[in-house]
């Protein structure tokens, strides 16, 4: 067994190759297993120009991820940073030195991700009226955004990345913060902008961040059965503007990852052998899901750690303040990680990384899983599919933390245009979703019938789908 040498190997100075490649972006498993037959569980890698550290080895992730004691999320502990030699442009840099949940530590860190879980916790409880309320409402979001973009059509052809799968976790989180009708929209369009990047994507994380606190400041006046509310009841109290990062960090997180893990769990079943896809198809979307999160997690790559001393990882001793970047697509195919299908994939089922590990585990996951089977569980119900590409000229998101389809093509044919009847409040549902009392919503049924798609586009989001139906 190679042991780590005595004193810190220093990163900047190994033959090290760059991440972000055509490779990388095409198939990134190869490039994980080169790392990891080249280096081992622990790999030095240059990203837009600066050394890193990515962690390959599912137990040496796990390692990182749950000892928050040596490995710390605040950039204020990159030496690189420290130094001066990280890039003023790096284009990861202005995401780092936001200040909210995700990069707090210690006592900070707890305190904030307790409000976080505190509010965000009858919203996850499958007994509380508050989740099954947010579930119909997904599930009714899900039917209309189908129901739009067949547009009373038998069968055609639908971008489900843009048509479906984008709009339907803002819509979620809409409804979770209690955003004012004439306000959600322009938030919606504004997450794409500032999560795709490009020349308006500063002007757009301004919009929203101004947005956020905005709705703190509204709802202090007007307080409702939400997040935002509930964020704002909490003891000690976090400021208009906590809550507003927080809530912005929702809205481009959460929503983006539930995107791509719609998206990839589709194309796990299209992409199959027809037995598999039979066989996925049969069981409930919570399985097909989980599968996807271990063949196919949509967050691929998380963001750095940093060693407050230093400390032997894989075969390296790694020196103080070097970023360690810990990869969980890359833990799910190292080799001591059971695949799916295999005799340990109930271990390796229950042990995945899709949302993390240890004190910086997505707090919303239970959130994120429903919105995903909810909306898996719809389309499969209502269409059946047809890839409108190769797998292989699929277009893929140059990214370093998201693995997700920039555009997912496919034919539907309708099985039927009218969305199913909702079960009976209390009843016992195939997918487990129950229902609110008949009072709560005007007829689901009637208004998702053979047209059901508002009256005329609602809004900049409606205009939006409007614009990319074919005829």
């Amino acid at each position: 067994m190679h042991l780590p040498p005595a004193e810190p190997s220093e990163l900047e100075s190994l033959a090290v190759e760059p991440l972000m490649t055509r490779d990388f972006e095409t198939q990134p498993a190869s490039v994980y297993t080169r790392l990891r037959a080249q280096w081992g569980p622990v790999a030095p890698v240059v990203l837009y120009g600066v050394p890193v550290w990515l962690v390959l080895g599912y137990r040496e992730v796990r390692e990182v991820l749950r000892d928050e004691s040596v490995w710390k999320k605040n950039v204020q502990h990159w030496r690189w940073l420290r130094e001066g030699r990280v890039p003023s442009d790096w284009p990861l840099l202005p995401g780092y030195q936001a200040s909210f949940l995700l990069f707090q530590d210690d006592q900070r860190h707890k305190a904030t991700r307790a409000a976080v879980e505190e509010a965000l916790a009858p919203f996850q409880d499958p007994d509380a009226p508050q989740s099954w309320e947010l579930t119909n409402a997904v599930s009714r979001h899900a039917d209309e955004l189908i129901s739009f973009f067949a547009d009373g059509s038998e069968s055609g052809w639908v971008d489900l990345g843009a048509q479906f799968a984008r709009a339907l976790p803002l819509m979620a989180v809409n409804r979770l913060f209690g955003f004012p009708v004439e306000q959600g929209d322009d938030v919606f369009m504004d997450s794409w902008r500032a999560v795709d990047g490009g020349p308006d994507a500063a002007a757009a994380m301004g919009r929203l961040t101004a947005a956020t606190t905005e709705l703190a400041v509204y709802k202090r006046q007007h307080p409702g059965d939400d997040l935002t509310t509930r964020l704002l009841a909490i003891e000690p109290p976090l400021t208009v503007e906590q809550i507003g990062r927080e809530l912005l960090a929702i809205i481009v997180i959460l929503s983006d990852l539930v995107s791509h893990a719609i998206t990839n769990s589709v194309l796990e079943v299209l992409a199959g052998e027809s037995g598999t896809r039979a066989g996925l198809m049969a069981g409930p979307p919570e399985e097909l899901v989980n599968r996807v999160h271990i063949a196919s997690p949509p967050w691929v790559n998380l963001t750095a750690r940093f060693p407050v001393a230093d400390t032997d990882l894989g075969d390296f001793r790694l020196a103080a303040g070097d970023a360690v970047m810990p990869s969980i697509a890359a833990a799910h195919g190292d080799p001591m990680f059971a695949t799916p299908g295999s005799q340990d994939a109930s271990v390796s089922s229950r042990a995945h990384l899709a949302w993390g590990a240890g004190p910086h585990q997505c707090p919303g996951r239970g959130l994120a899983d429903m919105i995903v089977t909810t909306a898996v569980g719809k389309l499969f119900q209502r269409c059946d599919f047809e890839l409108g590409l190769p797998v292989d000229h699929l277009p893929w998101r140059s990214s370093t933390y998201v693995r997700g389809l920039k555009a997912f093509p496919v034919r539907y044919r309708m099985r039927t245009r009218r969305a199913p009847m909702p079960s009976a409040p209390g009843a016992a549902a195939a997918a487990s979703l129950p229902e609110p009392e008949p009072a709560a919503h005007p007829a689901p049924a009637a208004e998702a019938s053979a047209s059901a798609q508002p009256e005329r586009p609602r809004s900049a989001l409606w205009r939006f789908l409007a614009s990319l139906r074919r005829d």
